[in-house]
Protein backbone atom coordinates (compact mmCIF):
# COMPACT_ATOMS: atom_id res chain seq x y z
CA UNK A 1 0.00 0.00 0.00
CA UNK A 2 2.96 2.31 0.72
CA UNK A 3 4.14 2.01 -3.29
CA UNK A 4 0.22 2.77 -4.62
CA UNK A 5 1.45 6.63 -5.67
CA UNK A 6 4.59 5.63 -6.44
CA UNK A 7 2.86 3.51 -9.04
CA UNK A 8 0.37 5.66 -9.80
CA UNK A 9 3.46 8.06 -11.17
CA UNK A 10 5.28 5.40 -12.75
CA UNK A 11 2.38 3.71 -14.63
CA UNK A 12 1.53 6.59 -16.65
CA UNK A 13 5.01 7.01 -17.59
CA UNK A 14 5.52 3.42 -19.13
CA UNK A 15 2.55 3.84 -20.85
CA UNK A 16 3.23 7.44 -22.72
CA UNK A 17 6.30 5.72 -23.48
CA UNK A 18 5.01 2.58 -25.33
CA UNK A 19 2.87 4.93 -27.42
CA UNK A 20 5.60 6.93 -28.31
CA UNK A 21 8.09 3.91 -29.10
CA UNK A 22 4.57 2.76 -31.67
CA UNK A 23 4.13 6.14 -33.56
CA UNK A 24 6.55 5.87 -35.49
CA UNK A 25 7.11 6.34 -39.34
CA UNK A 26 7.14 3.91 -42.14
CA UNK A 27 10.29 5.37 -44.10
CA UNK A 28 12.16 2.79 -45.73
CA UNK A 29 15.51 3.51 -47.94
CA UNK A 30 16.77 0.81 -50.26
CA UNK A 31 20.56 1.05 -51.20
CA UNK A 32 22.81 4.19 -50.52
CA UNK A 33 22.97 8.16 -51.89
CA UNK A 34 26.34 8.38 -52.79
CA UNK A 35 27.98 12.04 -53.52
CA UNK A 36 28.18 11.73 -57.26
CA UNK A 37 24.34 10.87 -57.01
CA UNK A 38 21.68 13.01 -59.10
CA UNK A 39 18.27 12.98 -57.84
CA UNK A 40 16.07 11.34 -60.64
CA UNK A 41 12.88 11.55 -59.64
CA UNK A 42 10.82 13.12 -56.57
CA UNK A 43 7.07 12.22 -56.40
CA UNK A 44 4.45 12.47 -53.52
CA UNK A 45 2.25 9.97 -53.86
CA UNK A 46 -1.64 10.45 -51.86
CA UNK A 47 -4.16 8.41 -51.18
CA UNK A 48 -7.31 9.42 -49.16
CA UNK A 49 -8.39 6.59 -46.44
CA UNK A 50 -11.77 4.55 -47.31
CA UNK A 51 -13.79 3.05 -44.13
CA UNK A 52 -12.40 -0.52 -43.67
CA UNK A 53 -10.34 -0.95 -46.46
CA UNK A 54 -6.88 -1.35 -47.43
CA UNK A 55 -5.66 1.17 -50.11
CA UNK A 56 -3.18 -0.30 -52.58
CA UNK A 57 -0.91 1.62 -55.32
CA UNK A 58 2.09 0.54 -57.63
CA UNK A 59 4.85 3.37 -57.76
CA UNK A 60 7.11 2.69 -61.02
CA UNK A 61 10.51 4.80 -62.60
CA UNK A 62 10.81 5.59 -65.18
CA UNK A 63 7.25 6.04 -66.28
CA UNK A 64 5.60 4.20 -69.07
CA UNK A 65 6.79 5.27 -72.86
CA UNK A 66 10.27 6.92 -71.14
CA UNK A 67 13.52 5.62 -70.80
CA UNK A 68 15.87 5.74 -67.78
CA UNK A 69 19.92 6.46 -69.10
CA UNK A 70 21.00 5.98 -64.94
CA UNK A 71 21.56 3.18 -63.14
CA UNK A 72 19.44 3.62 -59.64
CA UNK A 73 21.85 3.99 -56.98
CA UNK A 74 18.99 3.84 -53.71
CA UNK A 75 15.24 4.65 -53.46
CA UNK A 76 14.11 6.56 -50.37
CA UNK A 77 10.25 6.71 -49.24
CA UNK A 78 9.60 8.61 -46.80
CA UNK A 79 6.14 8.24 -44.68
CA UNK A 80 4.48 11.34 -43.56
CA UNK A 81 2.09 9.99 -41.85
CA UNK A 82 4.35 10.17 -38.19
CA UNK A 83 1.70 8.88 -36.20
CA UNK A 84 2.27 5.45 -36.82
CA UNK A 85 -1.16 5.20 -38.80
CA UNK A 86 0.69 5.89 -42.32
CA UNK A 87 1.06 2.70 -44.85
CA UNK A 88 4.03 0.15 -45.93
CA UNK A 89 6.37 0.16 -49.44
CA UNK A 90 7.11 -2.98 -50.22
CA UNK A 91 10.15 -3.16 -53.71
CA UNK A 92 8.13 -5.16 -55.57
CA UNK A 93 10.60 -5.55 -58.87
CA UNK A 94 13.74 -3.55 -59.67
CA UNK A 95 15.65 -0.93 -57.24
CA UNK A 96 19.02 -0.07 -56.78
CA UNK A 97 22.04 -1.55 -59.90
CA UNK A 98 19.24 -1.84 -62.34
CA UNK A 99 17.62 1.48 -64.30
CA UNK A 100 13.92 0.47 -63.44
CA UNK A 101 12.13 -0.01 -59.99
CA UNK A 102 8.42 -0.73 -58.83
CA UNK A 103 7.32 -0.27 -54.86
CA UNK A 104 3.63 -1.63 -53.95
CA UNK A 105 2.87 1.11 -51.93
CA UNK A 106 -0.40 -0.14 -48.92
CA UNK A 107 -2.29 1.49 -46.13
CA UNK A 108 -3.27 0.15 -43.22
CA UNK A 109 -7.06 -0.76 -42.73
CA UNK A 110 -9.42 2.53 -42.68
CA UNK A 111 -6.70 4.76 -43.48
CA UNK A 112 -4.88 6.50 -46.09
CA UNK A 113 -1.07 7.38 -46.65
CA UNK A 114 1.03 9.69 -47.79
CA UNK A 115 4.45 9.08 -49.31
CA UNK A 116 7.54 10.99 -50.32
CA UNK A 117 9.33 8.54 -52.82
CA UNK A 118 12.79 9.79 -54.03
CA UNK A 119 14.66 7.80 -56.62
CA UNK A 120 18.35 8.27 -56.89
CA UNK A 121 21.22 7.04 -59.57
CA UNK A 122 24.36 7.64 -61.09
CA UNK A 123 25.07 7.74 -64.98
CA UNK A 124 25.60 4.24 -66.53
CA UNK A 125 29.16 4.50 -68.23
Amino acid sequence: MKNLPLLGLILPLICSYISVATAQSHNVTWGMVGPNDTLLEREIVTKKYKFLRIIDEEFAYPRENFSNDYIITAVRVTDLYTDGDGGYAMLTSGGPGVKYVTINLKSQRTHGFNFIIEVFGREDK
